[in-house]
């Protein structure tokens, strides 16, 4: 470990690069409100009707929603710039993995597993949720292990379905905590120059993956949920990071990132009006697991698993330089920098964690299906209410269980 005040190979001091480290880890305002927009898709996406929608504007209303699912994409982005900006900030030092893993232990671990009892445990013995066949759906293998080991993704496509009504959501926490495990022993064994490369082939590796999995007739569901088929996102935030390391900011890429973002968006759209138009619609009326059903096909369909999530990969980490880069008091620094969207984002966890389990519950207190007169104004207040409720759980959990945790990060600092 450099002394104290010795300048590293980079020209930083190694208490500024600690420094540095611990601050690209604290709440970043604007990475915040994208953290905030990226939940709200994932809560719209699961907590729309889409089969009750009938006239064009009804349906117009589903348009933003369908795709709420790429929410999952931009988180991905975002874990994989600011971890790996962290780990080349505290690459070389005595507690590189010791702090590292610590940390995320602290960060990820006791809500998650929280959550986990309650469902295991808890929610079989509770008469009131006894209806709900304990939130498994009919058939599934109740082996809880594969959660317990964040191989929930795994479990999800061997079975080819989704098991759980409210733990399955953990595919993506799972892929996310593969990248954390293994990402770290990458960066601290590679050479900075050529993690770009490791990068690419990550990107590239992904997209074939997923292409030989669609040609080869496997479950839809294993090109959607398997760590080496989305890994591509998390390889884009990383390259970015690994960019912004080595000429010392973003704001180089301001400029490509402000071309590629409309003509990647445009191609999405492109692909996603192809699907929409070709997908047979949900019968009207036909429920909650009907249209999330639906809904669903856009995530499974052929041309969305492999050009599809390939071009979100660039819309999203084009949309994460643009937004870092962005000049105060601009359109984008304003958008994301709305403080109502900035806490949602700090307790998008949280959210993401309980969104489901308050959705099935709050079905009970209204459904829009009870309304196929009034679909806007019905879904809009079923969204409200979903939202409004986990987001309260969420601070809560933040303020009570989450932030008292974190307050022992101190112990485990970065020493470069």
């Amino acid at each position: 470990m450099n002394a104290p005040g010795l300048r590293s190979t980079d020209g930083h001091s190694a208490d500024g690069r600690a420094a540095a480290a611990a601050k690209h880890e604290a709440r970043d305002p604007r990475l915040d409100g994208l953290r905030g927009a990226a939940i709200l898709l994932v809560i719209l996406y699961h907590v729309t009707h889409y089969g009750l929608a009938r006239g064009p504007f009804e349906r117009a209303l589903t348009v933003l929603p369908s795709i709420g699912w790429s929410g999952v994409d931009l988180f991905f982005v975002l874990s994989g710039f600011l971890i790996t900006g962290i780990l080349l900030r505290t690459k070389g030092g005595g507690s590189y993995f010791r702090a590292f893993y610590a940390r995320r232990v602290l960060r990820i671990f006791p809500l998650y597993y929280a959550v986990l009892a309650f469902f295991l445990f808890a929610v079989p013995r509770i008469e009131l949720f006894a209806p709900a066949n304990d939130f498994w759906h009919p058939g599934a293998a109740r082996e809880g292990f594969w959660y317990w080991l964040y191989l929930s993704n795994v479990k999800v496509s061997l079975a080819g379905a989704w098991q759980h009504q409210t733990l399955d959501i953990t595919w993506s926490l799972a892929i996310e905590e593969h990248f954390y495990l293994l990402w770290p022993l990458v960066v601290a064994r590679v050479a900075e120059r050529r993690l770009l490369a490791v990068c690419a082939a990550l990107f590239a590796g992904a997209l074939a993956v997923r292409v030989a999995l669609v040609a080869a007739g496997a479950p839809p569901l294993a090109a959607y949920t398997l760590t080496p088929c989305r890994v591509d996102t998390l390889a884009v935030g990383a390259a970015l990071a690994i960019a912004a390391h080595r000429r010392g900011g973003l704001a180089f890429l301001a400029a490509p990132a402000r071309r590629a973002l409309p003509i990647a968006a445009a191609l999405f759209a492109a692909c996603y009006a192809w699907v929409r138009a070709t997908l047979p619609g949900a019968a009207p009326g036909g429920g909650y697991e009907a249209a999330t059903a639906h809904a669903l096909a856009f995530t499974t369909h052929p041309l969305m698993q492999t050009a599809g999530y390939s071009l979100l990969c660039v819309v999203y980490g084009a949309l994460l330089v643009v937004v870092a880069t962005a000049p105060p008091g601009g359109v984008a620094a304003r958008c994301f920098e709305q403080r109502w969207l900035r806490r949602v984002g700090e307790v998008s966890y949280g959210m993401y964690l309980f969104h489901l389990f308050v959705a099935l519950l709050a079905l009970a207190l209204f459904a829009p299906g009870r309304y196929p007169d009034h679909y806007v104004p019905a879904q809009l207040f079923f969204w409200a209410l979903v939202i409004g409720i986990t987001y309260a759980l969420a601070r809560l959990s933040w303020t009570v269980f989450e932030s008292p945790l974190l307050r022992l990060k101190r112990h485990f600092p970065y020493r470069v």
